[in-house]
C-alpha cells in the first residue's frame, strides 16, 4: 500500500466532514497525526491539482473544484455565490438587465447565480449551455492557462460553424481568445438576437468565474454597452477584492 495515497484520502475525508468551514494546516496535521512538513507537501500537491483550495497564504483549506467535479456537485461555489450576490443584485438594479454568475465544467458554462431585470421583456438563460455558445463560456475558456486551454480544445474540438463562425481554425480561435483577454471582456450575439457580455472574476490572478449580462439586441448600442461594461467591471472588481 502507498502511504501517501492513504494520507491524501484521509485529508479529503476530513475536509468533506464539514464543507462549510476551512481547516488550517495545524488542524489537519493534528487530527490526522501527520508531520507538519509532510502534510504541507501533500496539501500543496492537492491544491495544484485543484482537489483542495487554499483561501490564501497561511490560511485554511477546503475542498476544491475537482473534488466536486467528480460527482457534478457545485456546492463548493456557495462561498463565491454568497460573496457575489450583493454586487450582482446592485448591478442588475443599476442597469436593469439580467445578471448571471457562471463557471466552467467540462465543455459547459454552468450558471450558479442569477438576478433578473424588471424589464417587460426579460432575458433568461439555461443553467447549462455549450461554453462556446455564450459570452461567459468563451471568456472562461479564453482565460484558462495555455496548457489547459490546449487540452480543452483537443478534447472538445473547435466551435461549431453556426455557433462561432469567426473561430473555425485553431489560429482564429486563439486570436479571438487573445482579443478578449486584451480587452478584458467578452461579447456574443446569439441566434435569438440576445447579446451577452462577460467580465472575469479573479482570485489571486486566477479567473475562477465570470460575471455575465444579457439583453435583447434592440436595447443595445455602443453607448449602452460602454455603460454596462463600466458597471460590470466595477462589480467584478468589488467581488474579486472580497475573494482575495
Amino acid at each position: 500500500m502507498i502511504q501517501v495515497l492513504h494520507r491524501a484520502f484521509d485529508i479529503l475525508e476530513l475536509l468533506a466532514k464539514d464543507r462549510e468551514r476551512s481547516f488550517t494546516l495545524s488542524e489537519i496535521a493534528g487530527q490526522l497525526g501527520l508531520n507538519h512538513a509532510t502534510c504541507a507537501n501533500i496539501l500543496k500537491t492537492m491544491v495544484t491539482r485543484q482537489y483542495i483550495e487554499q483561501l490564501g497564504p497561511k490560511k485554511g483549506y477546503h475542498l476544491g473544484q475537482m473534488s466536486y467535479a467528480l460527482t457534478g456537485n457545485f456546492t463548493y461555489r456557495r462561498d463565491l455565490v454568497r460573496i457575489a450576490e450583493p454586487a450582482m443584485q446592485h448591478l442588475s438594479q443599476t442597469i436593469n438587465e439580467t445578471v448571471i454568475l457562471a463557471i466552467l465544467k467540462d465543455d459547459k458554462r454552468i450558471m450558479i447565480g442569477e438576478f433578473l431585470s424588471e424589464q417587460d421583456i426579460q432575458v433568461r438563460t439555461t443553467k447549462e449551455k455549450n461554453a462556446y455558445d455564450t459570452a461567459t463560456g468563451r471568456l472562461l475558456i479564453g482565460w484558462l492557462p495555455g496548457k489547459e486551454r490546449d487540452t480543452f480544445i483537443r478534447k472538445y474540438g473547435l466551435p461549431a460553424a453556426d455557433i462561432w463562425p469567426e473561430a473555425q481554425t485553431a489560429d482564429s480561435l486563439e486570436s479571438a481568445f487573445q482579443l478578449l483577454r486584451d480587452q478584458g471582456f467578452s461579447t456574443q450575439v446569439s441566434s435569438r438576437q440576445i447579446i451577452g457580455l462577460a467580465v472575469p472574476l479573479k482570485r489571486q490572478e486566477t479567473v475562477i468565474a465570470a460575471l455575465g449580462v444579457f439583453l435583447p439586441v434592440f436595447r443595445h448600442d455602443a453607448t449602452i454597452q460602454q455603460r454596462i461594461l463600466r458597471e460590470m467591471q466595477q462589480a467584478a472588481l468589488q467581488i474579486s477584492e472580497q475573494l482575495n
